[in-house]
């Protein structure tokens, strides 16, 4: 089996450890660049690719999503969303995202009785949405939509702010643009992602959304809560696979043209030092983040009763709904009671992970 092979050839011992291989073999693809490697990375990254199906065929056999109780009361006078969903890509279009943002907008609505005025929904549909209240998710009103977080004078200092998105993500290597070539850049892809004919809309990498962030915290404090359903695989074969969540990174994986955007953008916040930079480093204190999936997994679309929707969104919102949370669980208390999700492992981050859901205990 190549995963033993691998593992005997690393020096690892004891149970085989899928992630340690892969994890193992894509530094050593990345630092020596031999076709070797590379290729047993491209065989790994199909080996999981198949298991992922098999795991997402078996589980659209049994998974049932229920209604359930209202959630516990909480002050929704102090909430405000934006919400991304795309399924309309030029290139792999996919089926469940926007369903997954209004399935959030309920959730926020009608159990939480955030009022609609404080939800902003950016969504790209291949279908029409009986609603013209909600811009495109191109990468220019992605970044508008976040930067308006941090002035509106309506959001009052420590206000909950949710930023939700489901769609494609991308990952790419930092070598040869920043201090450490070992680092690596994850993205998030809107609508209008493009390169070529003299046309080049980049990816929205996880440094830019940082900043951004970091910003917000600034003005509005600190209860900042992103969620993602996408991975950032970005695809080892470069090539895209029908309803995973991810796509090859642009320019052939090169971030130039990302992170010079990013550093663009950056230069409207005074202070802000270049995402390149070598002291560099994400502020974790800012937002709590809550992902479908570790950096080496995929997320992948599951159909439901004639439905595609994200796993992750579908379960995450069920346990919100569920009344199995306490009044006084935490982030992490979520995390642990998410559904198990083969081929999926949900990851929370953030220095206030420890928080109560929607920060309640401050």
């Amino acid at each position: 089996m190549l995963e033993t092979q691998l593992a005997t050839e690393y020096g690892m011992t004891g149970d085989i450890n899928s992630v340690e291989v892969f994890n193992a073999t894509k530094a050593r693809a990345f630092s020596k660049k031999d076709e070797n490697t590379i290729s047993a990375l491209k065989d790994l990254d199909t080996l999981h690719r198949l298991r992922l199906r098999l795991s997402y065929f078996q589980l659209s056999q049994d998974f049932k999503f229920e209604e359930f109780p209202r959630a516990q009361h909480v002050d929704a006078s102090r909430f405000w969303a934006v919400l991304i969903g795309i399924d309309a890509y030029e290139h792999n279009p996919l089926h469940g995202c926007v369903r997954d943002a209004l399935m959030m907008e309920r959730y926020l609505t009608e159990d939480l009785s955030v009022p609609k005025h404080r939800i902003r929904r950016l969504l790209g549909s291949k279908e029409n949405i009986p609603s013209d209240n909600y811009h495109i998710p191109t990468r220019i009103n992605i970044i508008q939509a976040l930067v308006a977080l941090m002035n509106n004078a309506e959001i009052q200092y420590g206000d909950n702010i949710i930023i939700y998105f489901a769609g494609h993500g991308s990952g790419y290597s930092t070598a040869g643009y920043c201090s450490s070539p070992m680092d690596s850049i994850e993205a998030i892809c809107p609508i209008d992602r493009t390169e070529g004919n003299g046309a080049h809309v980049p990816d929205i990498s996880d440094r830019e959304i940082n900043v951004i962030f970091e910003n917000i915290s600034r003005t509005k404090g600190h209860h900042i809560t992103f969620i993602l359903d996408c991975s950032h695989t970005g695809t080892i074969a470069g090539i895209p696979e029908q309803g995973v969540r991810t796509l090859p990174p642009l320019s052939n994986g090169s971030p130039k043209h990302m992170l010079a955007l990013a550093d663009e953008n950056a230069g409207q916040f005074p202070g802000s030092q270049s995402v390149c930079s070598d002291k560099w480093f994400p502020d974790m204190s800012s937002h709590v983040v809550l992902a479908a999936c570790q950096e080496h997994q995929v997320v992948a679309e599951n159909r439901n009763k004639g439905e595609f929707r994200g796993v992750f969104t579908e379960s995450l919102v069920g346990v919100l709904k569920s009344g199995i949370l306490k009044e006084r669980s935490t982030y992490i208390d979520l995390l642990f009671e998410l559904p198990t999700m083969y081929g999926q492992m949900p990851v929370i981050a953030g220095k206030h992970k420890n928080a109560q859901i929607w920060y309640q205990d401050e």
